[in-house]
């Protein structure tokens, strides 16, 4: 494993917790990559702690789906996520105020600034801005708080899909369509437009290569069973 993929840990009281935050930066960040293995002592002589709190931190990511066997939670993610962002979009259609189309077309001003700065960091905030203020127009709190939830998966998802030619200005077409249908208050386009915008991004990540990562045995409790010590490895949930 490369060693500038995660800072050095100072000890301390919070070691769980600094060893789940620095690991999920690195995920979330693409320092480590969808797909790749990680080696428990590894991470944790990087981290500069023992394994037991390195063990215990992948534990809460496996829980949360960061870190997982098989490639099936992207595409999950992305089912759930073409069905409610094509209700956000509707709902947002027939709710759709003129102080909120100008604070729309401002934050699609916004995101073209991001993509043209090539800084997959702006753009992805921006993109989170932009899905938001769908979900705040739509007037339902629950579309907020599921998007919320799922936000580190999804901005995982982006930084992947963001390297892709092309792709970052793609992307804020495909917003400017849903915002246009958004704007003249028609459901059925709003609607439409951000089903095409979430079976594109579920296309860009499902068909990204990925590590092939054979699956790891676990016990009822979520513990591995005995393997030579070689082996002991858990793995980046694949985007396949």
């Amino acid at each position: 494993m490369r060693h500038s993929t995660v800072q050095t840990l100072r000890p301390g009281p919070r070691l769980i917790e600094q060893a789940y935050e620095a690991i999920l930066e690195a995920i979330c960040a693409g320092r480590l990559a969808a797909g790749e293995r990680l080696n428990q002592d590894a991470l944790a002589a990087r981290l500069g702690i023992s394994r037991q709190p390195v063990g215990q931190a992948l534990s809460v990511l496996k829980a949360q789906g960061f870190v997982r066997d098989t490639g099936e939670f992207f595409r999950a993610i992305y089912e759930l996520r073409e069905a409610l962002d094509s209700l956000a979009a509707s709902l947002a259609a027939q709710r759709c105020q003129p102080g909120d189309a100008a604070e729309g077309r401002k934050l699609l001003a916004e995101g073209r600034r991001a993509a043209r700065s090539g800084r997959v960091d702006a753009q992805i905030e921006a993109d989170m801005r932009f899905h938001l203020w769908i979900c705040q127009v739509a007037g339902n709190p629950l579309l907020s708080d599921t998007m919320r939830l799922y936000w580190n998966h999804l901005r995982r998802a982006m930084s992947e899909v963001l390297q892709q030619p092309g792709r970052r200005h793609q992307v804020w077409d495909e917003h400017e369509a849903l915002l246009n249908g958004i704007i003249k208050r028609n459901p059925a386009a709003a609607a439409h437009h951000a089903t095409v915008h979430a079976r594109a991004a579920s296309k860009s990540i499902l068909t990204l290569p990925t590590a092939d990562t054979p699956p790891r045995r676990r016990t009822a409790h979520g513990g591995d069973r005995r393997r030579p010590k070689r082996e002991r490895r858990s793995t980046i949930e694949t985007l396949k």
